[in-house]
């Protein structure tokens, strides 16, 4: 059965709001154009087992371009309610599968922010974590990166480690959020997902993204609280998403699939004199069910009800001037969704820095060693360890910039 929209009594209290007035503009919506561009050169190394398992060969330096134009544009009515759209497009380098992924209309007012999106939601909006320079370096961050997506060191096939310490399971799936304005420092938000994981494949409700396999609507919340105490500023998150879910015909034939999904999400940084540190943690609890007779029935012994997962990470960072720098670590496993006996794990660090040139224009550099391990069946042979185990060290430079 389906639950009751979130939502529903904040749209009544926005379309009350729209009705008492007139809702003329003054001057309708005009599009600016920002965004933001890099290219990179760098050079990573892979484990020599693993690329022989797998027989693959593997070019040592490599250049990557990460390239997006935003449009961007909002108007202010007479009843006050200001309307806003963003539109990001593609513009070359890593991601052109989907050259127009991600869009977001809101409305906002004293009440706060109402979004509809194709984007993230409000568990990431708020989210806190490792502070990290080098603009669009590794694909900016330490989440959702190059080096947790496998770009510069190989990732095994099936991985399915944590890849963000914030609560991404729904991708850019679209959605609608509500963001409360800052109240003594406090921040409260709410999203409903109807199709978890359909960013890239619209046409099928119960699209699996990762381990949620199944994963249909999504509902979550959060609160931060942001302040400053004797000139320490002080930023602290918390958030919890339930996910309902079923099986599509392929994984119910397949013997297993997700059958419900509950995540947490904490998050911390803090900030003095240039220097900044942070961290955070998540926690993924999933249900699995099995078909009976089928081979995922049993696992040593016992039927096979979860497959769980978990991120962390912690960082420090010094800016001063047109410096900065910062170092990282992010470490993570999941349940492998197999029959394995193992997890599914990444461990990365990350060093990176920073030098403005200009404005809108960074010279980045840095260092980062990744580990990934696929889980495995005891009693697997070297071969397959082999493949499903790679670690190595990347090296990049080049130029990140905004506009």
């Amino acid at each position: 059965m389906k639950k009751t929209f979130a939502f529903a009594g904040a749209l009544t209290a926005v379309a009350t709001v729209m009705a008492v007035a007139p809702a003329f503009a003054a001057d309708p919506i005009k599009l600016s154009v920002g965004g933001y561009g890099a290219v990179m050169v760098g050079y990573a190394s892979q484990d020599d087992d693993f690329t022989k398992a797998t027989g693959t060969e593997v070019t040592g330096v490599d250049v990557k371009g990460d390239n997006e134009i935003h449009f961007k544009g909002s108007t202010t009515l007479d009843n006050g309610l200001t309307v806003s759209v963003k539109y990001e497009l593609e513009a070359g380098g890593r991601s052109l599968n989907d050259p127009a992924d991600t869009y977001s209309i809101s409305v906002g007012g004293a009440f706060g922010t109402l979004v509809a999106a194709a984007d993230g939601t409000a568990l990431s909006a708020i989210a806190k974590g490792a502070p990290v320079v080098g603009g669009r370096l590794f694909n900016a961050g330490l989440d959702e990166n190059d080096l947790t997506a496998g770009a510069y060191v190989l990732k095994p096939a099936n991985n399915d480690s944590v890849d963000a310490t914030f609560i991404n399971t729904s991708g850019d799936a679209e959605s609608i959020s509500y963001i409360s304005p800052a109240i003594a420092g406090f921040t409260f938000g709410a999203s409903y997902v109807p199709d978890v994981g359909t960013e890239d494949n619209p046409t099928q409700p119960n699209a699996a993204r990762g381990a949620t396999s199944g994963s249909n609507e999504a509902y979550g919340v959060g609160l931060a609280w942001d302040g400053e105490l004797s000139g320490v500023t002080i930023g602290v998150e918390g958030g919890y998403l339930w996910a309902d879910a079923g099986p599509n015909a392929a994984n119910q034939a397949a013997g297993s699939y997700a059958a419900g999904r509950e995540e947490w999400q904490l998050g911390a940084q803090v900030g003095y004199a240039g220097f900044s540190f942070g961290g955070a943690y998540r926690d993924i609890s999933q249900d699995r069910k099995v078909t009976n007779g089928s081979s995922f029935a049993t696992l040593n012994g016992g039927e096979r009800d979860e497959v769980n997962g978990r991120a962390w990470e912690v960082g420090a960072a010094y800016k001063t001037g047109p410096y900065g720098v910062s170092l990282s670590y992010l470490d993570s496993s999941m349940e492998n969704k197999e029959k394995n006996f193992s997890d599914d794990t990444m461990k990365i660090w990350e060093l990176a820095g920073e030098y403005t040139m200009g404005p809108g224009v960074a010279l980045v550099a840095g260092v980062g060693h990744v580990d990934f391990e696929t889980g495995v069946a005891a009693g697997s042979s070297s071969t397959v360890v082999n493949s499903n185990e790679n670690s190595g060290w990347v090296v990049a430079t080049g130029l990140s910039l905004t506009f």
